[in-house]
């Protein structure tokens, strides 16, 4: 339980020191909702004195589809982040929700749709709630903002989540007269290695955390197979082999060769890949293209099939060593999202691979044209380690916030092309055998492995793997009622759906395998 009223907190960020809070008390108050009889002054927040936090706008929207009236404060957070908070006009549950940013952040998304790095959903369950830039601008893929620059990089890896979390308390007490009584964070893909950071650096911050599609080991992903996929998708000449105007009209024979190879590698077949790393396909057994082919639309060509190839394998060195794992089958139908550029852009899983060696990987720097196609695989991933210490979420010491009594859910999509699934279970098996065994470790985090779901609902899946994780993660707080199943359900409105509508699933947490669950 977390009190947001009585917190120390101090932050060296740069040469400013920034202290925060009083003194922390055991119990949060109730949530007590605060209706239509208190005069809510949404402009007057702008002659408030806040701290650290630099207002641009304060005013009431109205009629805002399926949204209720809000009060919208937009500035920025010192030193340099960027936010918009909305604050409920009527009926404030007395509650904060936070979300994280996704990729490498650089833009404040409040009208982002879903419940991937959004704050819409939480606003229309009446919490105040605040999303950030995570401490600079730049597009989705873009790392260049890190250059030489220490302070912006600390903020994205960690140091911005309690600077926002201070301001969102401080301005909703000013707005409400009242402190809030309970705080959640959420996000997916980087705003998972936010959450899972909080749960790690910041644990009594949020009573509830929910961390999907989470990049925990950004170094890697990033650095080993972000770089991986780009190499073995480009030229000598610097040409893509698979693109959207060459390769996106085979991705269903693609994706239903790899069912028929895979779906029974969890022991039964029933059109899912359930245990997708229990099986490694074979691009072999594709239809080849002969010699001379000039229609290639129904084959598959041994540059193609080479691609595909080192895709499923994942990076190794020259030796042979598995460096990191490769893409899930069944993941197919994602690519074309993020790693098949279309005509004239790079696809955003490109950039963000290609951005992370170059701008955040390493300490000492590299050579300035440096791209992903210069990434060593004999001699770099070493030297990922030390930036990484800071990046990644992969501290498996939970103890802290445990015994503040933070609940902390995740999920993962098993056909996540861009963030690989593995690290998520790696970093929940470790959390296990940390924290004393799966009793133990469930009392507080549970971890849900959804089939067919590729990376934070970036597109709908073969099958259901939508849910509301704020609403699941609100009954394990403050209800005592422990996530034992997720129910999945297909997106409403059906168009691209392959999954029909009004289709459930039940799942339940790993390690119980998806086709185990029928509660």
């Amino acid at each position: 339980m977390k009190d947001l009223k009585h917190r120390a907190l101090s932050l060296l960020i740069g040469n400013a020191l920034l202290v925060l809070g009083g003194c922390a008390v055991n119990a949060p108050k109730p949530a007590t909702p605060v209706r239509d009889t208190v005069a809510l002054d949404c402009a007057g927040l702008s002659g408030k004195a806040l701290q650290n936090i630099q207002l641009d706008a304060a005013e009431i929207i109205t009629e805002k589809e399926n949204l209720p009236d809000f009060c919208s404060v937009r500035g920025t957070i010192a030193p340099s982040i960027g936010f918009e908070m909305r604050l409920p006009m009527q009926n404030w549950n007395g509650k904060l929700f936070q979300s994280g940013c996704g990729g490498y952040c650089g833009s404040v998304l409040p009208d982002k749709p879903g419940w991937s790095n959004t704050i819409n959903g939480a606003l229309q369950m009446g919490y105040a709630a605040i999303t950030t830039d995570g401490g600079h601008e730049g597009g989705l893929g873009d790392a260049s903002w890190a250059l030489d620059d220490p302070q912006a990089v600390a903020l994205y890896a960690h140091e911005s989540i309690p600077l926002a979390h201070a301001a969102a308390a401080q301005l909703a007490t000013a707005f409400y007269g009242a402190d809030p009584a309970r705080s959640y964070f959420g996000g997916c893909s980087n705003g998972g290695r936010m959450g899972a950071i909080a749960a790690q650096r910041y644990p009594d911050l949020f009573d509830g955390i929910f961390a999907g599609g989470s990049v925990l080991n950004l170094s890697q992903n990033g650095g080993i197979f972000g770089s991986w996929v780009v190499q073995s998708n480009t030229t000598a000449d610097g040409n893509r082999i698979l693109t959207a105007a060459n390769f996106a009209a085979k991705l269903p024979q693609l994706e239903a060769e790899i069912l028929a190879q895979c779906d029974a590698s969890d022991g039964r077949t029933d059109g899912s890949i359930s245990e997708p790393r229990g099986c490694q396909p074979d691009a072999d057994r594709l239809p080849a293209c002969g010699p001379g082919a000039t229609d290639v639309s129904a084959c598959f060509t041994k540059a193609e099939k080479e691609v595909l190839q080192r895709w499923y394998q994942g990076p190794r060195n020259a030796a042979g060593k598995q460096l990191y794992p490769g893409m899930p089958p069944g993941s197919e139908r994602f690519w074309l999202v993020w790693f098949l550029d279309p005509p004239g852009q790079v696809a955003p899983g490109n950039s963000l691979g290609g951005g992370y060696a170059r701008y955040l990987g390493f300490p000492e720097g590299v050579p300035e044209g440096y791209s992903a196609m210069d990434f060593d695989f004999e001699t770099d991933p070493p030297r990922l380690a030390a930036n990484g210490k800071q990046l990644n979420a992969l501290d498996p010491d939970l103890s802290a916030f445990r015994d503040g009594g933070g609940k902390l859910l995740m999920w993962h999509g098993w056909q996540d092309p861009l963030v690989l699934p593995d690290q998520s279970v790696a970093y929940y098996e470790s959390v296990e055998t940390t924290m004393g065994g799966r009793a133990a470790a469930q009392d507080f985090v549970r971890l849900f492995m959804i089939p067919g779901q590729g990376h934070c609902w970036e597109i709908p899946a073969s099958q259901p793997d939508r849910f509301n994780p704020l609403a699941v993660l609100e009954r394990w707080v403050e209800d005592g009622e422990a996530p034992e199943t997720l129910q999945l359900t297909t997106p409403p409105a059906p168009p691209g759906n392959a999954a029909k509508p009004g289709r459930t699933a039940t799942l339940c947490p790993y390690p119980i395998a998806a086709n185990s669950c029928s509660r």
